[in-house]
């Protein structure tokens, strides 16, 4: 078990474990000062060796080794005459913003290292008429762990320098100054840690910084393993990092205010996925979830309509709906607002009613594509694009209007099934005994008139059909492809009407396409600024 004093209120507070310590938290919530004060000010700052986000990846191509005794100093403290106590100084007394240019000093240390053992390995075997078995240096683990890393490169160990190749290609060679930053920093992580004093505690800064990710949980694992008498203390805002390290224990810096830290343990929540509880906890704003995919242009347009919040995207509907209750209930969470915001699709109003009461706003449109159709937007399209905007809109409204003419039995069977299904939902499940359940099925059925439903919800599309209302249309004509449908009719590549409003969303236009969408917001847009 291993211990890591940390300082909270007044006092001094423990956190044992038997894994690494993984710190999570926002912008301003103090981790690279919490790393500065466990190696400075700690009662632990014996132990510590800390690896800030701060330094320099210039490898030099070769080195010279000096006593390790003073190699160990100058690259642990800053200088070969200081200890532990004169850190502040290795850091030019600014630990939290001091830039560290230590791999030459690096560089000398597993040198020197190799130089010592090589030099003891010499004396035994002169000392001995038997075979003794060469020492495994510092720098031999380095080696095999870097390429175990990045199997597709070799490292060449020579005297006094390193050398990289392609495994299986000697001829392909070059110095450790032409390096990737990739390669290079793998190599430092790996050395600094094997520096670290035995026993020790090595606190690791952005452990994901210039590192890809799928190198980065494989790396710091292997690491962990070698080191396995350390205590690893992580500080990262990288939600995929933070999530990969399931065995770690996780704490969240909630506030810094210059002087103290409020921080928790995380707990675990079964009804929360790791790396979503995490980015939660990693941001300080309130939480909207929606509908769809990172990457996809309706995410790309929420996160700059709604840059004041944390817009994280849970794919379908019924996802959304989970995440926010389930976020809601945690405990951890409760400063934090939380919203849903999904697509209207084939929601009656009483359904609508329902789900805002739960903090899930439905938009006024039946699919958060038809955003990129609305009215307003395209007179803003059409206005950039030096088109006439009267002309442009009539083209749409034209496609849009011929589109659901010939797709008008499919869409109004759609929302008839979608109304059977919530009102089936409504059955009374308190029902004990078969009969009773099945005069409760047989009564619910009995209240569905499908014809009814069917002919009130065909005058409905036929109305707006026959008004040519196109708001009411963006409302009910649920086609996901229909943004990308009508590009042309603005003179535009095919399927490029929704990438073009984003590039212009994120431009000098945001204010004026944030205005004319937040009515299509329902009543979310009171929680828009």
């Amino acid at each position: 078990m291993k211990e890591l004093i940390l300082p909270k209120e007044n006092n001094n507070e423990s956190i044992e474990t038997t894994q690494s310590i993984l710190f999570v938290g926002a912008n301003g919530s103090g981790k690279t000062r919490l790393g500065t004060w466990i190696e400075i000010n700690s009662p632990q700052k014996q132990l510590v060796h800390r690896i800030s986000a701060q330094k320099s990846l210039s490898l030099p191509d070769s080195t010279t080794p000096q006593s390790i005794e003073q190699a160990e100093k100058d690259l642990l403290f800053g200088n070969p005459g200081w200890t532990y106590q004169n850190k502040a100084n290795k850091w030019q007394n600014k630990p939290a913003t001091a830039f560290l240019n230590d791999y030459q000093k690096l560089m000398v240390y597993l040198f020197s290292d190799e130089t010592e053992e090589n030099a003891k390995f010499k004396r035994v075997c002169k000392e001995s008429e038997e075979r003794v078995v060469p020492p495994v240096t510092k720098i031999d683990r380095v080696k095999e762990l870097w390429e175990a890393i990045l199997p597709h490169r070799e490292l060449v160990i020579g005297g006094l320098r390193i050398q990289t190749r392609v495994r299986g290609q000697e001829d392909k060679i070059y110095n450790s100054s032409e390096m990737s930053d990739g390669e290079r920093v793998i190599f430092y992580l790996i050395g600094q840690c094997l520096a670290a004093p035995k026993d020790g505690i090595i606190v690791i800064d952005e452990p994901e910084l210039h590192l890809h990710k799928s190198v980065q949980a494989p790396l710091w694992d292997a690491v962990e393993k070698l080191r396995d008498d350390c205590l690893f203390v992580y500080l990262t805002h990288d939600v995929d990092f933070a999530a990969a390290k399931e065995a770690a224990k996780r704490v969240w810096l909630k506030s810094f205010d210059g002087q103290k830290w409020e921080w928790e343990q995380i707990e675990d929540d079964e009804n929360l996925p790791d790396d979503l509880l995490i980015e939660v906890l990693g941001s300080r704003k309130h939480v909207v979830f929606v509908e769809g995919e990172n990457g996809s242009f309706d995410v790309s347009l929420y996160r700059e309509l709604l840059s004041d919040f944390l817009v994280i995207p849970r794919g379908s509907c019924t996802q959304v709906i989970q995440s926010v209750k389930a976020l809601k209930a945690n405990q951890q969470i409760h400063h934090l607002d939380v919203y849903g915001l999904i697509d209207r699709d084939r929601r009656v109003q009483a359904e609508i009613t329902k789900l805002e009461q739960d903090s899930i706003y439905v938009l006024n449109v039946a699919e958060v594509e038809n955003l990129f159709c609305t009215r307003e937007v395209l007179a803003i399209v059409s206005n950039r694009l030096a088109r006439d905007p009267v002309l442009d809109f009539n083209a749409v409204s034209n496609t849009v209007f011929g589109r659901l003419q010939g797709e008008l039995d499919h869409q109004v069977s759609l929302r008839v099934s979608s109304e059977v299904e919530f009102q089936l939902n409504m059955f009374d499940a308190s029902q004990t005994g078969a009969h009773n359940i099945n005069n409760a099925l047989q009564t619910l059925a009995a209240s569905i008139d499908v014809n009814q439903i069917y002919a009130d919800t065909n005058a409905l599309y036929s109305n707006v059909l026959n008004t040519k209302d196109y708001e009411q249309l963006l409302a009910l004509y649920n086609r996901k492809s229909l943004s990308s449908q009508v590009s042309n009719s603005l003179g535009l590549a095919n399927g490029s009407l929704p990438e073009t409003i984003v590039r212009l969303v994120r431009g000098d236009s945001k204010e004026e396409i944030k205005n004319a969408l937040k009515p299509y917001f329902g009543n979310f847009q009171q929680h828009m600024a």
